[in-house]
């Protein structure tokens, strides 16, 4: 009897790690991440999900900023998954965009007649 058992324990065993499906690609890197990363980002599944982080770390790098602190990366994913008013905040440069016109050229030379 015990080596029926052994058997039935062993065909179990074998049974279920067959159904056991291996990892995509992208589960392995969201498994990579992070676990505050993970947990942000936990609601979604794991291809969004590294879309989503890919979107935040391409703005961080339009903002000037290639290799961001892991807080840094971490505001701007919160920035993505729950944008404010828009997702990419703007600021104006005022008046200094342009340099001032040189005093010899007198005030009225660009005014249209």
């Amino acid at each position: 009897m015990s080596r029926f058992s052994f058997l039935v324990v062993l065909f179990l065993a074998v049974a279920a790690h067959a159904q056991e499906k291996p990892l995509t690609p992208d589960e392995q890197a969201f498994a990579r991440l992070p676990q505050d990363l993970q947990g942000m980002l936990a609601g979604l599944p794991a291809r969004e999900a590294l879309q989503k982080l890919d979107y935040a770390r391409q703005n961080l790098i339009a903002l000037g900023t290639p290799d961001p602190s892991p807080e840094r990366l971490r505001v701007a994913v919160q920035a993505v998954l729950a944008p404010r008013y828009a997702a990419v905040q703007s600021a104006s440069a005022g008046t200094t965009s342009f340099p001032p016109l040189s005093p010899l050229v007198p005030a009225n030379a660009f005014a249209y007649r």
